[in-house]
């Protein structure tokens, strides 16, 4: 019984860590396509916003 628990404990632990891998994938994948993105973002607006303020002043 005590090596069952232990790699239903590991399968566990293994998952969690799938789940948070996925989650970081996720997280470049939206990075990626906002970069790639032909259509400006908001924060593309509100850099570009504050650079032309910057060269003006």
């Amino acid at each position: 019984m005590e090596i069952e628990e232990r790699i239903k404990a590991i399968e566990e632990d293994l998952q969690q860590t799938k789940d948070e891998l996925q989650e970081i994938l996720f997280d470049i994948r939206t990075y990626l396509m906002e970069v790639q993105s032909p259509i400006p973002n908001e924060l593309d607006k509100e850099r570009l916003q504050d650079e032309l303020r910057s060269e003006r002043g």
